[in-house]
């Protein structure tokens, strides 16, 4: 269900500001976005009081793809787009779905009762074989900055990085049957969780274990899995409280 509250845009730093930007400035800007954001909540609150990027975006969401083909929200500033805490199925005919379905940018609108229309855009977070989050910008007017097709490529895949560097990437749906168990963890991924729990990198990990990074990936997904975690600062402190790493080198 979409929210009809109507919510007009009052952002302080763009109050009688109009802007001629072409798509180089957009691509700087929103890479310093990606870097200096380290939290979802940080990424999503930048997307709305940026005061470029930010023009006439009245929300943003990003949403994430669960292991059981689900649609969940990651986190949201201003005003959201899908119902919180529905999840939503990957096959639904709606915008966000075929984002995520589609690995390409989807556009809509929809008009509140007693309010404005708002306009929806939706941009993959993704590699080039699979998108891995969507995140949605609602904005007050039809506006966007015209961007090549390697832009938008360059963007999806900055975006999959950053999902990958705060630790987000598809996570276990924990309202589903699914639920770990964290004794199943094996050996290898006992060793990969102590490294992630002492902040190294995938790039890392998979040097000192000796292994593609594509499979310390895959070796991170079971983690989670296994301790019914959404990411990597969760999953070192579940395994910090159930004793399955050392405290004396974990970074928290």
């Amino acid at each position: 269900m979409l929210q009809t509250t109507e919510v007009t845009d009052q952002h302080p730093s763009r109050a009688g500001m109009t802007f001629d930007v072409d798509r180089s400035v957009i691509m700087h800007e929103a890479a310093s976005l990606f870097l200096s954001s380290k939290t979802a909540s940080e990424l999503c609150r930048g997307f709305v009081m940026h005061p470029i990027l930010g023009e006439h975006v009245i929300g943003s969401e990003i949403l994430l793809l669960t292991q059981n083909a689900t649609i969940k929200t990651l986190a949201f500033f201003g005003r959201p787009f899908s119902s919180q805490g529905e999840l939503v199925s990957l096959w639904d005919h709606q915008l966000i779905p075929e984002a995520f379905r589609a690995n390409t940018v989807t556009k809509g609108s929809f008009k509140p009762e007693n309010g404005e229309e708002v306009f929806v855009y939706c941009y993959p977070f993704s590699t080039l074989t699979q998108t891995l989050g969507v995140i949605v910008l609602l904005k007050s007017e039809e506006y966007e900055v015209e961007l090549l097709k390697e832009d938008q490529i360059t963007l999806a895949l900055v975006g999959a990085l950053w999902l990958e560097s705060v630790g987000a990437g598809n996570i276990e749906d924990r309202h589903g049957t699914g639920s770990g168990n964290p004794a199943d963890l094996s050996e290898r991924q006992l060793s990969i969780l102590q490294q992630m729990s002492e902040g190294m990198t995938n790039a890392q990990i998979a040097s000192v274990q000796m292994l593609s990074q594509s499979t310390i990936r895959q070796e991170t997904m079971r983690i989670f899995t296994s301790l019914s975690v959404s990411g990597r600062s969760e999953a070192a402190k579940r395994a910090l409280h159930l004793g399955l790493v050392s405290k004396s080198q974990t970074t928290l």
